[in-house]
C-alpha cells in the first residue's frame, strides 16, 4: 500500500495569525499614544492662555472700579493722572502678556464707543422721522370763514369741471350766477390755466388721477403705485402755480381713489399744502369717505352727475335731482362739464329748478359737511 503524506500541523497555522494580529495592534496603539502626545502641549498651552487671560481681565476690570473718574472740566494734564497705572503682580504673566491684552480691551472699548454713537444716530434720525410723520399726520384742514347766505332757500354748488381754455371760461361767466370752475394744472397743451383762473372770484383744481378704464389720461396723471414723494411734488407745483387754490376735486381717478394707500397719502399732502379736498365719486369703491373719518377730516363729495349724457332735456333732468337733494339735506354738490348742451341746460334751468334753492360757491358749502 502507498503511504499517505502527513498534513501541516494546524496549530502552527493558527499561531502565525495569532502573532500577526499582536503586531497590527502595537502598533496602532503606539500611533495614537504618539499623536496623544504630540497634540497635548498645544492643549496645555491654549488651556493656560485661557487662564492668563481670565486673570488678566479679572486685574483690569477690578483697577477700572478704582480708577477716579474723569470731569469734564478737567484738563489733558489731569487725565493723564488718572489713566490706568498697572503695577507688578506676581501671576506669572509677562508686560508683554499685559499690554497685549490692554491694547484688544482699549480696541474694543473704541469699537463699542463709535457702536453707542452710531446707534445713538440712528435713533435721533428715526426720532426726527417719526416726528416729521407724526406732524404730517397733524396737519388740520384750514379754517373756514363762516358763510354769509342772503336766503334760507337749500344750498346748491354746481362745478364744472375740465375747464382749461379761454372760451369755456366765459361761458360760465356769461351765465350771471355763482358757478365753481375746476381747472386743469397747467401743461404743454393748455398751459394758460394759471392765468384763466385770476378771471373768476372763486375757482378750484381739478386734479387727474388714475380711472379703471379711461385710458385718454392728463399730462402727469397720479396712478396707484406712486410714491410719497411724488404724489407730494404734484400738489407742491399744483400750489405754486395757483397760490390762492384751496380747493381740489380728482378728474377721473375710479382706480386711484379705490386704493386705501394711494389715497391716504393724496388726503395727508393736500392738507399738508393747506388744500380741502372733494370727492368726485368717480367710484362706489372710493376710500376718501374711510379715510376721512378715521384722520378726522370732513368729508365733502358729489351729489350728482349733470351730463353724464350730453343732451339738455337730460341735463335738465339731472339738474332737478340736485335741487330734490339740496331741498332734502339742505345742501347739495352737481358737478357738470364744459359741454354745449350743459350751459344751455344752465341756462334754461336759472329761471326754473334753480329758484328753488340758493347757487353757492363750493366754499360756501364746504362749511356745512361733516
Amino acid at each position: 500500500m502507498a503511504k499517505r503524506k502527513k498534513k501541516a500541523p494546524a496549530k502552527k497555522a493558527g499561531a502565525l495569525k495569532i502573532y500577526f494580529g499582536i503586531a497590527t495592534c502595537l502598533i496602532i496603539i503606539v500611533a495614537m499614544i504618539y499623536a496623544i502626545s504630540a497634540s497635548s502641549p498645544q492643549k496645555q498651552v491654549e488651556k493656560d492662555d485661557q487662564k492668563t487671560i481670565q486673570k488678566i481681565e479679572k486685574y483690569l476690570d477690578s483697577q477700572k472700579k478704582q480708577a477716579p473718574k474723569v470731569n469734564l472740566g478737567e484738563t489733558n494734564q489731569t487725565k493723564e493722572q488718572t489713566k490706568l497705572i498697572i503695577p507688578k503682580f506676581d501671576l506669572n504673566l509677562t508686560q508683554k502678556d499685559i499690554n497685549k491684552t490692554e491694547q484688544n480691551r482699549t480696541e474694543y472699548s473704541v469699537f463699542d464707543t463709535i457702536k453707542s454713537s452710531e446707534t445713538k444716530k440712528d435713533t435721533n434720525q428715526t426720532e426726527q422721522n417719526q416726528t416729521t410723520k407724526i406732524s404730517k399726520n397733524k396737519a388740520v384742514q384750514p379754517v373756514l370763514q363762516k358763510p354769509h347766505f342772503t336766503s334760507s332757500k337749500p344750498k346748491l354748488a354746481i362745478i364744472i369741471d375740465d375747464i382749461a381754455y379761454e372760451h369755456q371760461a366765459r361761458e360760465i361767466l356769461s351765465l350771471g350766477f355763482k358757478i365753481t370752475p375746476s381747472l386743469f394744472p397747467p401743461t404743454s397743451a393748455h398751459p394758460d390755466t394759471p392765468k384763466i383762473a385770476n378771471k373768476f372770484d372763486f375757482y378750484m383744481i381739478h386734479l387727474p388721477l388714475e380711472a379703471m378704464f379711461f385710458k385718454k389720461n392728463e399730462p402727469n396723471t397720479l396712478n396707484v403705485g406712486d410714491s410719497a414723494q411724488k404724489i407730494d411734488d404734484r400738489i407742491a407745483f399744483i400750489k405754486k402755480k395757483f397760490s390762492g387754490a384751496i380747493y381740489i376735486n380728482n378728474h377721473t381717478g375710479s382706480k386711484f381713489t379705490s386704493n386705501y394707500k394711494s389715497t391716504k397719502m393724496l388726503l395727508e399732502s393736500v392738507t399738508n399744502h393747506g388744500m380741502l379736498f372733494v370727492d368726485s365719486l368717480t367710484s362706489n369703491a372710493s376710500k376718501v369717505r374711510m379715510l376721512s373719518k378715521e384722520m378726522g377730516y370732513k368729508y365733502v363729495y358729489r351729489d350728482v352727475f349733470i351730463d353724464n349724457d350730453q343732451n339738455v332735456k337730460s341735463a335738465l333732468n339731472q339738474i332737478e335731482t340736485a335741487v330734490k337733494k339740496a331741498k332734502k339735506n339742505g345742501k347739495a354738490i352737481a358737478i357738470g362739464h364744459p359741454y354745449k348742451s350743459t350751459f344751455e341746460a344752465l341756462k334754461i334751468a336759472k329761471n326754473g329748478a334753480l329758484k328753488d334753492v340758493e347757487l353757492v360757491y363750493l366754499k360756501d358749502i364746504y362749511g356745512l359737511y361733516n
